[in-house]
């Protein structure tokens, strides 16, 4: 062990991720910035991922291994690997997403440059699979301006990817929010928090390339059980996201020391949220008075 605090820790949680895992690390470790550490939080897999992630840990001291001994799921690992990181700026990595080498250089040189800035992240691009470019359009999440509230108010209204999330964080800002919740969709809530800390930069190259393909999360949001083990560890568990999400996002705003002329209008938001999803949430509600009787089953 060192002593040595990187100036970036990158966060992997993985989960049988032995597919694109070889792909994903030699991006992360061909960064132009070279002061990182990288963050493994094997999620019990039951794949080649143990051996792989060994296999880069033994070549390259920067790399950090640990595997929880059973599934903690996947956003309850998200926190572990940011829990385990020590450098001043921090980054969330997929193990089947893929990055070009600037992306680290060019993050932080906003970050070092700019202290009214928490988030610095590139434009994303999408691919197949097969490393093929998709023809998918994300409007991003460039929020530079100085009013909190207008920031907070950007978040509570989208509804698009959020793959602003994989960029570079102010550790010392993630560290003050309520991190990533357990249920899907939590990383709107999320962004949220960040947004009242700092403003979001967005480098306009697509430096980052998110992946998609039959076993991401992206693609199987109508499978509730799924989606529930995936992000809960247990497909058992009761899970309420819409209601979930307008609560924290409601509390986000109540704690957030805006003045009550914002409040007001941003609360109004979650309540029309809420109009508009109320079939998902009477649905939800429904869920809660059927889990014993799908407990028995």
């Amino acid at each position: 062990m060192h002593d040595h605090k990187p100036g970036v820790s990158i966060g992997l949680p993985v989960y049988n991720g032995e597919r694109f895992l070889k792909e994903a690390l030699d991006g992360l470790l061909g960064q132009t910035y070279c002061d990182f550490e990288i963050v493994i939080s094997d999620n019990a897999s039951t794949d080649r991922t143990k051996e792989i992630c060994h296999a880069f840990a033994a070549k390259d001291q920067r790399i950090r291994y640990y595997c929880n001994p059973i599934n903690i799921g996947v956003n309850r690992n998200f926190n572990r690997v940011f829990e385990l990181s020590t450098g001043e700026y921090f980054k969330w990595a997929s193990a089947d997403d893929s990055c070009k080498p600037e992306l680290l250089t060019r993050c932080s040189e906003i970050l070092n440059n700019d202290d009214t800035a928490v988030l610095a992240y590139s434009k994303a691009g999408f691919i197949s699979e097969d490393g093929k470019v998709l023809d998918i359009s994300d409007p991003g999440w460039d929020l530079r301006s100085d009013a909190r509230h207008e920031r907070l108010r950007y978040v509570l209204r989208s509804r698009h990817w959020v793959n602003c999330h994989y960029g570079l964080i102010r550790a010392s800002a993630l560290a003050k929010t309520r991190l990533m919740p357990t249920y899907p969709g939590g990383d709107f809530r999320l962004l949220a928090e960040l947004s009242l800390r700092g403003k979001f930069v967005e480098i306009p190259e697509a430096l980052f390339f998110r992946r998609i393909h039959g076993g991401s999360a992206s693609q199987n949001t109508a499978n509730l059980k799924w989606t529930v083990k995936v992000h809960m560890g247990d497909e058992q568990r009761i899970c309420l996201p819409i209601w979930n999400l307008n609560v924290d996002q409601a509390i986000t705003i109540v704690r957030s020391g805006l003045k009550l002329r914002y409040k007001l209008p941003l609360l109004g938001l979650v309540l029309r949220s809420m109009w508009w999803n109320r079939g998902r949430l009477l649905q939800e509600a429904k869920t809660v008075f059927n889990f014993p009787r799908m407990a028995r089953m």
